[in-house]
């Protein structure tokens, strides 16, 4: 059991800037992860980041798939190339940013037949998981280690 002046001193190893570090440095391990979740949106659920349909398949590209994507089934984003492939997070200025490295990314977000450019980034619903499962884990963990509880 440490002392209220050992504990004191742990406490005083509790910095903003470490903090931060470390948690730009969990945040890049678990990438990956935030860009299935949108992945899985996406191509399954067929949703934006607001729970609104991406899209819809016109008679004509049935026609064009013989068959294969019938009218009025949800978009997917799956058959759009290396676009879902090239799916990355950045940081800029403190804000985290989704895009695709797919030279297609603005020709598909502009494109009149997706009903929606807000793909990239997560719902509040996906952002709340990841804060309950994921952040708020590493934070009590980081903050054990540093107190050395």
């Amino acid at each position: 059991m440490a002392t209220f002046q050992q504990q004191l001193a742990r406490a005083k190893k509790l910095k903003p800037k470490k903090l931060e570090i470390d948690l730009f440095k969990f945040i890049r391990s678990i990438e990956k992860d935030l860009l299935d979740i949108q992945k899985k949106r996406i191509s399954v659920d067929s949703e934006d980041i607001f729970g609104n349909p991406i899209g819809f398949y016109s008679y004509w590209t049935e026609v064009i798939t013989n068959g294969r994507k019938k009218q009025g089934e949800p978009f997917t984003g799956i058959e759009t190339g290396d676009w879902m492939r090239g799916f990355y997070m950045q940081e800029v200025s403190g804000v985290l940013r989704f895009s695709s490295k797919d030279p297609k990314n603005q020709i598909i977000l502009n494109s009149e037949h997706w009903l929606s450019d807000e793909l990239f980034g997560l719902s509040d619903q996906e952002l709340k998981e990841v804060i309950t499962k994921r952040l708020l884990p590493f934070f009590i963990k980081n903050a054990r280690n540093t107190l050395e509880l």
